[in-house]
């Protein structure tokens, strides 16, 4: 036996002794033999980075926002309506600069400044020679720029009417013959003669239809055209102006007596005078 032959089986002898004889097979192999296997190769995996998750710790804060350009409350009413027009009042939780605007059909077309800024004001809307109502409304700005406008109101002045009735009317004719013809507020009424015979004459109760009255008007005259007639002489006429006194509302009752050209009247009136 060889010496190379003899290490080769002792090498062999230790190797199944330790390892295993298969372990001995793999490093035994022969050097003229094919290449030894390479060693395996792991595919690599990329694993996704994973974001750590966020600290649950946080500053919570209060957050506002005024707004400087945002609406305002504005409020408006009519406080009063007198004769000659009607005293508007607005109401604001901050002072404002503010204006009413009017107009017939809708808030526009005319403009009154308020006394301010303030937060509140009163002004009068002077409207003395219409009955018609007006549409109002009350705008205001604030010094920080904020603007409001109020609801639109309608309103029209405190209106008056007066309505004159006679209740009794009676003549005196001493001589001759004479009537009477009365005109009140554009409205005229004959209601005895002319050419009635004395010595007396009495008339049916009679009125004059309703009239507005102008702002503070208190008081309108009553026309009597007198007829007198005593022949030969030719007729007479004069006209009288009987100043017939209005109360501010209600009625009131008034007894006159006028005379003229040899005729007297006697008159028992009642004057009666809405508000609305």
């Amino acid at each position: 036996m060889s010496r190379r032959l003899l290490v080769v089986l002792v090498t062999l002898g230790v190797l199944a002794t330790g390892g295993g004889v298969a372990g001995g097979l793999l490093l035994a192999r022969d050097p003229g033999g094919g290449p030894a296997a390479g060693p395996t190769t792991i595919p690599e995996t990329t694993v996704p980075a994973t974001s750590e998750p966020a600290s649950s710790t946080s500053s919570t804060g209060t957050s506002s926002t005024t707004s400087t350009t945002g609406g305002l409350s504005l409020q408006a009413r009519v406080v009063q309506r007198l004769e000659d027009g009607v005293v508007v009042r607005y109401d604001a939780p901050v002072p404002v600069s503010a204006v009413l605007e009017w107009g017939f059909g809708g808030p526009s077309g005319h403009q009154l400044q308020f006394p301010g800024p303030a937060t509140q004001g009163t002004l009068k809307l002077a409207m003395a020679t219409t009955t018609k109502a007006v549409s109002m409304r009350v705008t205001g700005q604030s010094a920080d720029g904020r603007t409001g406008t109020s609801g639109t109101l309608s309103a029209r002045r405190l209106i008056r009417q007066v309505v004159l009735e006679v209740r009794a009317l009676t003549l005196d004719i001493p001589a001759g013959n004479g009537g009477i013809a009365t005109g009140f507020r554009g409205t005229t009424f004959t209601p005895l003669g002319p050419g009635l015979s004395g010595p007396t004459a009495a008339s049916e109760p009679f009125s004059f239809p309703a009239k507005v009255l102008g702002a503070g008007e208190r008081s309108s005259p009553l026309a009597l055209r007198f007829f007198h007639t005593v022949p030969p002489n030719p007729p007479r006429t004069r006209v009288v102006n009987l100043t017939v006194p209005f109360p501010r509302s209600g009625q009131t009752s008034l007894s006159r007596d006028v005379s003229a050209i040899g005729v007297t009247a006697h008159l028992q009136l009642r004057v009666t005078v809405t508000a609305s």
